[in-house]
């Protein structure tokens, strides 16, 4: 019985395989390409984004208003079926990452399995029924997200798409409403959506534009710029609690840029300047005006201080809302089925401000889904958060901070505003985030390098791969 010893492919061989695979990922890359930009224009007609958006100072046609966008808007019932199809397209064309297993995605399963059994117990099964079927194509998108994207595209993808609604806002705000007033301390940048909600959307403008500095460092020529443009807005929106998160996320994204970048001589010397620079202007600022330049940073300009101690009337809201969970404490009323219309209407005549909300996650999860579910959904995000830093510091690669920070900034983002899941991009990148965590470590990794192809490493590969078949074949016979 004879072996067959298996032969190398010649160089002719190698490079018309490595050509035929450079092909396909190319085609791969342009799919990719394309299935972002439908998802980007999908996801802006899918959420109740206004052009121009021009709130409304009557709290009850406010909150009417808002609660309609989101409940009857015809371009969210149209975008949100064409979402499921570009994410089962997606699965059908694109490769596959990752091997979903572990804890945390037993933690995944046991919320969203709650959140469907609610439709038994809940006060209005019908809006519990539609809005599931929200949440199951969210979920679903996702997962595909995770599954299809790499952790670099998925920051190419968000960046994108938030720095475009930033650039639409930008126009409203100087050009069709011509109300820009950066120092008018009652002025909030909106644009196209509230403020707050325009502050997430560029807090993760500014995380993906440094994850891609980071990565591709040729891009730096607009990168940069582009971050520095998001911070100045950010700053306009005057949204605490998300310049806060950026601050502290920031300080830990630029110390690892800076150390990638430059040496430890380099590094000293900045942060010497940067100290030259910081420490007179701050005593000279606080020796000036004392006690209010603190408050003034605090507050961000802003003249509303009355509103500080009652953290900007969340106080009142979460103490009327703490009522309604004590009348169905283990349940809730089934997913989402608390914020009906009367209800809206309801509690924000109460309050005296239009409130859509909780403006707390966690608060809106117990009052849909009981202690239960709040408890599943608070255990999911945090032990995201864990795995995630834990990941991070074993490789300490731009794509798991990425993915650490994102997910910080839900966790701490949903203890003053409601980011549910919901197909708004910005939120939706941190739940793919949690469905990355749910897969074993290091198993979404892919032959194709990430943004850009590498064809001389793929034509290896291929013929590495094409040697150990014909080895194989050999042992056969």
């Amino acid at each position: 019985m004879s072996v067959l010893t298996p032969t190398r492919p010649t160089a002719a061989e190698e490079h018309s395989q490595g050509v035929a695979l450079e092909r396909e990922s190319r085609h791969v890359r342009w799919n990719k390409i394309l299935c972002g930009i439908a998802l980007g224009i999908c996801f802006w007609f899918s959420v109740p984004y206004q052009f121009p958006y021009v709130q409304e100072n009557d709290p009850k046609l406010a909150a009417a208003v808002e609660s309609q966008a989101y409940a009857g808007s015809i371009s969210r019932q149209v975008s949100m079926p064409i979402l499921f199809c570009i994410g089962l397209y997606m699965l059908w064309r694109l490769p596959r990452r990752g091997n979903l297993r572990g804890l945390l995605m037993v933690l995944a399963l046991l919320y969203a399995g709650w959140a469907v059994l609610s439709i038994a117990w809940s006060a209005d099964p019908s809006i519990t029924g539609k809005r599931l079927i929200v949440f199951a194509i969210d979920a679903f998108l996702a997962y595909v997200i995770a599954r299809a994207f790499s952790m670099m595209e998925m920051a190419l993808l968000g960046f994108c798409a938030t720095a475009g609604v930033a650039l639409i806002a930008l126009y409203v705000e100087t050009v069709k409403l011509a109300e820009l007033a950066p120092f008018d301390p009652d002025y909030r940048f909106m644009g196209v959506t509230t403020a707050n909600y325009m502050a997430m959307s560029l807090v993760v403008c500014v995380f993906c534009a440094l994850t891609l500095l980071e990565h591709r460092r040729r891009w730096a020529v607009w990168l940069i710029p582009s971050t520095l443009l998001a911070l100045t807005l950010l700053v306009l929106t005057r949204s605490r609690v998300s310049t806060a998160i950026v601050i502290l996320m920031l300080a830990i994204m630029l110390n690892k840029i800076a150390r990638d970048f430059f040496s430890p001589q380099v590094r000293a010397m900045v942060l010497f300047g940067a100290l030259a620079v910081m420490v007179p202007a701050a005593i000279f600022f606080v020796g000036r005006s004392g006690s209010s330049a603190a408050q003034m940073a605090f507050m961000m300009g802003r003249s509303d201080t009355e509103n500080t101690s009652n953290l900007s009337n969340r106080a009142p809201l979460w103490s009327e809302l703490m009522e309604s969970v004590e009348r169905n404490p283990w349940l809730g009323v089934g997913y989402d089925a608390f914020w009906t219309p009367a209800r809206v209407e309801s509690v924000s005549a109460d309050q005296g401000w239009a409130v859509p909300h909780a403006h707390n996650t966690y608060l809106d999860q117990a009052l849909s889904l009981g202690v239960v579910g709040a408890a599943l959904y608070a255990a999911m995000v945090w032990s995201a958060v864990v795995l995630a830093w834990r990941r991070y510091r074993r490789d300490s690669s731009a794509a798991s901070l990425f993915a650490a920070v994102l997910l910080t900034w839900l966790a701490l983002e949903g203890l003053a505003e409601s980011v549910p899941l919901d197909p708004y991009l910005p939120t939706l990148l941190a739940y793919a985030c949690i469905a990355k965590m749910c897969m074993a470590e290091g198993s979404d990794a892919v032959a194709v390098e990430e943004i850009e192809p590498a064809p001389e490493a793929v034509r290896q590969q291929f013929a590495a791969s094409h040697s150990r078949q014909l080895l194989l074949q050999g042992r056969g016979r």
